[in-house]
């Protein structure tokens, strides 16, 4: 079976802590009557070339920083599904504050 899903939107979020930021980005596909989100988080990557090689066999390019959206595992995107864009967005919303936010306002 062949399951086509049509990107509706695309959300980009930056979460700024007092260490490294982190950059989400939220897809949300509509099938049919249903809406679901798909997150990745936005990583950067030394990639080392390896060739051209010098006679030695050392590569002899230039390290090449890329940035990368990757699948986000540690967000699970499983209840990511609803009747509308907005639930997605909602729903995504409060799972980012309950990560980065949470035990901050417990001790308030």
């Amino acid at each position: 079976m062949i399951i086509q899903r049509q990107l509706v939107a695309t959300y980009d979020y930056d979460v700024r802590e007092k260490s490294e930021p982190f950059h989400f980005r939220l897809e949300v596909h509509q099938c049919g009557e249903i809406y679901t989100g798909t997150v990745f988080r936005l990583e950067r990557y030394r990639l080392p070339t390896t060739f051209p090689q010098d006679a030695e066999g050392v590569p002899i390019g230039i390290m090449d920083d890329a940035l990368l959206y990757i699948k986000d595992e540690f967000i699970d995107d499983r209840d990511l599904s609803g009747a509308t864009v907005e639930s997605i967005v909602t729903c995504f919303s409060a799972k980012l504050q309950s990560i980065f936010y949470a035990s901050n306002d417990a001790g308030h």
